[in-house]
């Protein structure tokens, strides 16, 4: 299940992967779906893992330029069983107008995946 486009189009064709993608107020700036619709559809799911995104990642805080991309992924994250942060090093030190609740929530760099870019990764957070 996804709220992008972008993933979406980039899974689609697998033929071993079951993918909804969610409905809502499209925005073109970042190929997402947002708003109420896609907020009560992802209520209404579980979800076992959730990837998102941040724009800005500073003393603990993790945030996002967009108020209606934060709330989905606020929903996202406290709704999955395991959450990671997509994020690269250019995040690191910034902050954004809207901030995602993992304050607090501990790092864990045991299960970082690195991505080709060595300055790009994936991070788990409990």
């Amino acid at each position: 299940m996804t709220n992008s486009l972008s993933a979406f189009s980039l899974l689609e064709a697998r033929e071993d992967c079951e993918l909804c993608l969610v409905g809502g107020m499209y925005r073109s700036r970042t190929a997402a779906f947002v708003g109420p619709t896609a907020e009560d559809t992802l209520r209404a799911l579980g979800i076992d893992m959730a990837f998102i995104g941040a724009n800005g990642i500073l003393d603990g805080d993790v945030s996002t330029s967009n108020m209606d991309e934060g709330r989905i992924q606020q929903l996202a994250f406290s709704k999955a069983d395991t959450r990671y942060l997509i994020a690269d090093s250019s995040k690191i030190g910034r902050r954004y107008f809207c901030p995602l609740s993992a304050r607090g929530l501990p790092l864990h760099n045991d299960t970082q995946i690195t991505l080709g870019n060595k300055d790009e990764a994936i991070l788990r957070y409990d």
